[in-house]
């Protein structure tokens, strides 16, 4: 397993952006994954717009998991209508 920090954006007319992140938690552990951390950066004015959008709300979540589910990681995340951008990075662990 290794360590992978996935950053989200959310889009901003969410009720509550802490039950998203942990939904989001949720579908990552459901792929066999250990959260580690969920840190919520909150609310952010965007360099562009994004489907229309001029903020949205930021969360990191670090988690272990292997590296042949992070390809289920990324169709999932891209077919939730409330996450606006993701990006998944592999940390060295060091």
């Amino acid at each position: 397993m290794r360590l992978y920090e996935l950053t989200v954006i959310l889009t901003e007319g969410l009720e509550d952006h802490r039950a998203s992140a942990e939904e989001i938690a949720e579908v990552v552990r459901g792929l066999g994954a250990e959260v580690e951390k969920i840190d919520l950066w909150g609310k952010r004015h965007l360099a562009y717009p994004i489907k229309k959008q001029q903020e949205g709300f930021y969360a990191l979540i670090t988690f272990k998991l292997v590296p042949d589910a992070i390809r289920e990681l990324d169709r999932v995340l891209g077919l939730r209508s409330s996450v606006l951008r993701h990006l998944v990075v592999a940390i060295d662990e060091e």
